[in-house]
């Protein structure tokens, strides 16, 4: 996680833009995969679902992300964000704490049951949330998150989830 950190590091020191951290994230994450013991694992991670972005405008957010990518809006969370299509993934704008900040990551799983995985993170001696509230979503069922070490905000979700 340490490649994580120097990315976000350039990206707040301005020596990258948000599309190229973004695109390096993405990199790392593919390129982590490995086999692993599978009573060891908490889940299995299949896709990078969606990354969340803090931003001062969701609009203005979704007008820029839309113009420059051609990206459609797949869902309107009750909490006033906007989650823009990238194939089976999306890219969601909220206005949160800290504009220009990646608030989370999502990584899509296979099997996805939040108590399940929830108990065997505890089991590793990660602390997991399951948030239940519907307002913060449209579709996928109850959202685990935890943080990894170096503090970024993780969740799980299943694959195909769009917000």
């Amino acid at each position: 996680m340490r490649d994580v950190e120097q990315l976000v590091d350039g990206f707040v020191a301005g020596r990258l833009t948000r599309r190229d951290l973004i695109a390096s994230v993405t990199a790392l994450v593919a390129g982590a995969a490995r086999p692993q013991a599978q009573t060891a694992a908490a889940a299995k991670g299949k896709t990078l679902n969606h990354v969340s972005l803090a931003v001062s405008d969701v609009d203005k957010a979704a007008a820029f992300y839309s113009k420059v990518l051609d990206l459609q809006v797949v869902s309107r969370p009750g909490n006033g964000g906007i989650n823009l299509g990238l194939g089976t993934s999306f890219l969601g704008v909220y206005k949160l704490a800290n504009p220009g900040t990646i608030n989370h990551c999502c990584i899509g799983v296979d099997d996805y049951d939040p108590e399940r995985i929830a108990a065997k993170l505890q089991e590793q001696g990660i602390r997991a949330t399951i948030d239940r509230n519907p307002a913060n979503r449209t579709s996928g069922g109850d959202q685990l998150y935890f943080v990894d070490p170096d503090g970024l905000r993780v969740q799980l979700s299943a694959n195909g989830y769009q917000g």
